[in-house]
């Protein structure tokens, strides 16, 4: 309310504030409400924390569905905490989905934000501490010298201390930062709903089963994936598409048994020799993929996909000093190109048994990273012809001894179980504007915004059930160990995550 001034410079002042304030629209509705989560973040960061900390000590290896069960009925706390309606969705593999809404009148849009709960594995022999369920506070990264807080009474978690735990960069922190969010905004302006899969690191059935039993609740005008790491800048991420996958396995066969090394020696050849020959045929020594074709749907760029890219910071030569790279693979001239390129990577690779034999079989786990413009059918047969091509008799099952006889090569293709879909949404889609809007409200020139994300996430089911526009946010720190030892995220992450979410609930 504008209290009428006596004087008429006082009541002008005031008549230029209401002015500003109506031809600011947005963007000064989103800085107030980027100043409201701070303080928001600011005063109960304690609360925070305690509630991430205890949600990372819940076991949560993917395929563990008792402990996974756990996680939900933990999750479906948290979220009617915050007043959102709330559902568990039992899956065929005993997983469950944890479903929340908060619809509000008069809202535009409706955005369905997607984050799993689910982790990887872990080798605990790896980690710094004794149990990656046992949650860790440190006062910064392990790299940089951080040392364990041991007395948590009273801290007031500065943003650069560190959390370490399996989950808590991937995909955790997501769900804290979002609820928080929640937390400070009270009512938000569009209608949000939270879908939380437990089967996302290896894949399951889940998904795609409560789209089909709950279509209606998961419509939406916007699916924002909320996972992956921020870029190596620290700057807030927005991505618009992410790589699919597919896994082939590949054994090689020069025998009926291995035999014995001393005897045969230099008559029969070595399997894991065999391989390793086939293996590096495939790549060349300047890292591009030497199987032809395999590159032909994606290159050259488009002008726009270049420009998009060139934008992006590049920080590679501080990421080599990071992860101690000391060459860079070759087959791209950024970053950016090679992750809206298809990659090829071997994941595993076994043969061979103790006892001085020369092995008789070798294989390898090839894992080949898709962009939404590559036909997997496609690369799986340009894959095999590369191995056809080489020489090798293919088959999809162990060849008897009369095949081996009758080949002088023999290799196995298989197609892996491990796959997914790439997908990308272009940055023009309204609803993408939307999103990049709402960002670019809260953080400027700070948000870095990227064509493609490098790893998979499971946007297709939703895409395909729905045709909805889809971007990514991520909230980790870039160096969160995702997948590995020694997992952890960055405190000012999570707070900066909840001003994010709220950017888009607000706007």
């Amino acid at each position: 309310m504008i209290t009428p001034q006596t004087g008429d410079v006082m009541g002008g002042k005031k008549i230029l504030v209401l002015a500003f304030c109506l031809l600011a629209g947005p963007a000064w509705a989103q800085e107030s409400v980027a100043a409201k989560v701070r303080r928001y973040a600011d005063s109960h960061r304690g609360a925070i924390v305690t509630e991430f900390l205890k949600l990372v000590a819940l076991p949560n290896v993917h395929g563990d569905a008792p402990a996974l069960q756990r996680n939900a009925v933990l999750l479906r706390t948290m979220m009617q905490k915050r007043g959102l309606e709330t559902e568990l969705w039992d899956t065929s593999r005993g997983v469950p989905v944890v479903f929340g809404q908060k619809l509000v009148p008069g809202a535009t849009r409706t955005i369905l934000f997607y984050i799993h709960y689910d982790g990887q594995a872990v080798d605990q022999k790896r980690w710094a501490q004794p149990d990656a369920f046992v949650p860790v506070v440190r006062t910064a990264s392990i790299e940089a010298g951080g040392t364990v807080v041991t007395n948590l009474s009273g801290a007031n978690y500065p943003d650069d201390w560190r959390i370490y735990a399996r989950a808590a960069g991937d995909d955790k922190a997501p769900i804290v930062s979002i609820l928080g969010a929640l937390d400070a905004v009270g009512a938000p302006k569009q209608n949000v709903k939270i879908i939380l899969d437990g089967e996302e690191e290896g894949g399951g059935p889940g998904i795609p089963e409560v789209i089909a039993k709950f279509p209606d609740k998961l419509k939406s005008d916007l699916l924002v994936i909320l996972d992956g790491p921020q870029h190596a800048s620290g700057g807030p991420t927005i991505f618009y598409g992410a790589r699919g996958g597919l896994a082939l396995n590949v054994t090689v066969f020069t025998a009926k048994q291995g035999m014995h090394s001393g005897n045969y020696g230099n008559w029969m050849p070595d399997a894991n020799v065999r391989l390793a020959q086939l293996i590096a045929a495939m790549v060349n020594p300047t890292g591009q993929v030497a199987i032809p074709g395999f590159y032909s749907e994606v290159l050259p760029f488009p002008a726009a996909a270049r420009a998009m890219m060139g934008a992006v910071p590049e920080r590679s030569a501080q990421m080599q000093k990071d992860f101690g790279v000391g060459s860079l693979d070759g087959a791209a001239s950024s970053l950016q190109e090679g992750l809206n390129m298809p990659s090829f990577s071997v994941h595993d690779m076994k043969g061979g048994e103790v006892g001085g034999v020369i092995p008789a079989s070798a294989s390898a786990q090839i894992e080949v990273r898709l962009v939404k413009d590559n036909d997997p059918k496609a690369m799986i047969e340009r894959i095999t012809a590369f191995v056809r091509a080489q020489g090798y008799f293919i088959t999809d099952k162990d060849p008897d001894v009369a095949n081996l006889a009758a080949h002088s090569r023999v290799a196995k293709v298989v197609r892996g179980a491990r796959n997914s879909s790439a997908w990308r949404t272009e940055p023009s889609n309204p609803q993408a504007v939307f999103a990049t809007e709402a960002l670019k409200a809260v953080w400027g020139d700070r948000l870095v915004r990227i064509r493609t994300l490098g790893g998979s996430v499971p946007a297709a089911p939703f895409i395909e059930a729905y045709k909805v526009p889809t971007v990514g946010i991520s909230i980790a720190n870039y160096d969160d160990n995702q997948h590995t030892d020694n997992e952890n995220v960055r405190i000012g992450n999570i707070f900066d995550g909840m001003i994010t979410l709220a950017a888009l609930m607000m706007h």
